[in-house]
């Protein structure tokens, strides 16, 4: 991967260090965390913002210096207007912008990522990095933009420990689902997509088929459940239940396929490696990026269908 940092945190001599590895990563009571007001940006002119929040007011002036990574190359394939964002004291919020920069060449999907390096008069909190696609305009071959964010195949059977779609009954085969994520910059039309478990995929029988017209807003969220009555906001994500009445997802070892509407599959998520009964969701850590895991490893809840892991809406 391609490693292109800011002048600054070159300047602070972190070239490919771990954000952990930096030493004087801040003091003071208040926790900064880093997201984007968008997760996904076009080649031709557009700009995103790189949003750095406090959990408290700033006690003193706060510096949080940023650096910039990822498949995309800073200063050819994108820019910024700064490296370091700047919160008063008393403030709880700062940001940066950062830009596309057109080119003629084929390049598909690249990464643009911006880390927290260092900071004065605040604790690094988490998450500490944020990720945002830019998309080739040139005829490249671009990722397929629509992510499995969360899956949740084994609901707890405590109480209502398990009861996902907010309907105040628990119920296993209801409370099951899938939380998909438009990571583009364009909406999607997934009218006619299904979603089938391995059975189901085998004797092509969806467990799903996205009704006509169901288009997913970029940066916006698709939760499917097994079934009920979904009760809730869900972050403002488009909620669907199962039109088969049933997601199936086997505990013990399955596979959750997402097809388009001529049965070509685009995600295939292999439920057997995390099949350890975990009586919760298993979701990105970072959201939309990172790796799997059970959505309590790092969070006081069993799932968030529709919102990030700290039910931030996307």
């Amino acid at each position: 991967m391609k490693k292109i940092l800011s002048l600054a945190a070159l300047a602070l001599g972190v070239y490919g260090c771990e954000t952990e590895d930096v030493p004087g990563i801040g003091s003071g009571n208040a926790l900064a965390s880093i997201s984007a007001d968008r997760v996904a940006l076009s080649e031709s002119p557009d700009s995103a913002r790189i949003i750095v929040d406090l959990d408290i007011p700033a006690e003193t002036d706060v510096v949080v210096t940023l650096a910039f990574e990822g498949t995309a190359v800073y200063g050819v394939d994108y820019g910024s207007d700064a490296d370091q964002i700047f919160i008063p004291q008393g403030g709880q919020t700062g940001f940066l912008t950062v830009f596309s920069l057109e080119d003629v060449d084929v390049e598909g999907t690249e990464i643009i990522t911006a880390r927290i390096v260092q900071l004065s008069g605040a604790r690094l909190g988490t998450p500490s990095s944020v990720s945002i696609n830019l998309e080739d305009n040139d005829g490249g071959a671009g990722a397929f933009a629509l992510i499995l964010n969360e899956i949740l195949y084994d609901p707890s059977n405590s109480g209502l420990d398990g009861d996902a779609n907010g309907d105040g009954v628990y119920a296993q085969n209801e409370d099951e689902f899938v939380e998909f994520v438009n990571v583009s910059s364009q909406d999607i039309d997934v009218g006619g997509y299904k979603v089938y478990d391995a059975g189901g995929f085998g004797s092509l029988s969806p467990k799903h088929t996205f009704p006509a017209g169901t288009v997913v807003a970029s940066g916006r969220a698709l939760v499917v459940f097994g079934g009920g009555t979904p009760t809730g906001l869900f972050g403002g994500a488009l909620v669907q239940t199962s039109t088969s009445g049933d997601l199936n997802l086997n505990n013990a070892g399955d596979r959750m396929i997402l097809t388009n509407s001529a049965d070509s599959i685009l995600i295939d998520f292999d439920i057997t490696p995390l099949s350890d009964n975990p009586n919760e969701s298993y979701t990105r850590n970072p959201d939309l990026t990172g790796d799997f895991e059970q959505h309590g490893a790092n969070s006081p809840r069993l799932f968030s269908p529709g919102t990030r892991r700290d039910l931030s809406p996307f």
